[in-house]
């Protein structure tokens, strides 16, 4: 996870453990991705990716967030980085089925694997 870290270091991104309800979320005011400490550590790294989509893509994109049609489309960016990021880790070896459901994703992602 070190690359991890050198990306949130370059972005100048804090991020902080936190027993919290929901597994992450990043605070685009503070710079920071709040964790939920209680994930084990693949849960942790695939929320810090899934953030990290979220800093790298969309910084300038926060007054958005709030409407719906914006948001979706900025989840599902968020969570294509950090499938794309964990594919690559992999050297690209993956089975399609597991990553659809353990992601419950729909047949529509089909497209961004091949």
């Amino acid at each position: 996870m070190d690359d991890i870290f050198e990306m949130l270091k370059v972005n100048n991104v804090e991020m902080v453990l936190l027993d919290m309800k929901s597994c992450g979320y990043y605070n685009t005011e503070l710079k920071v991705i709040f964790i939920n400490e209680k994930l084990d550590e693949d849960e942790q790294k695939e929320v810090i990716l899934h953030e990290l989509g979220h800093v790298l893509n969309h910084k300038d994109l926060a007054s958005l967030y709030n409407n719906p049609s914006y948001r979706t489309k900025m989840e599902y960016e968020a969570t294509k980085y950090m499938i794309t990021y964990l594919i690559n880790e992999a050297d690209g070896q993956f089975n399609y089925s597991d990553v659809l459901q353990n992601y419950n994703l729909g047949l529509g992602w089909e497209c961004n694997f091949k």
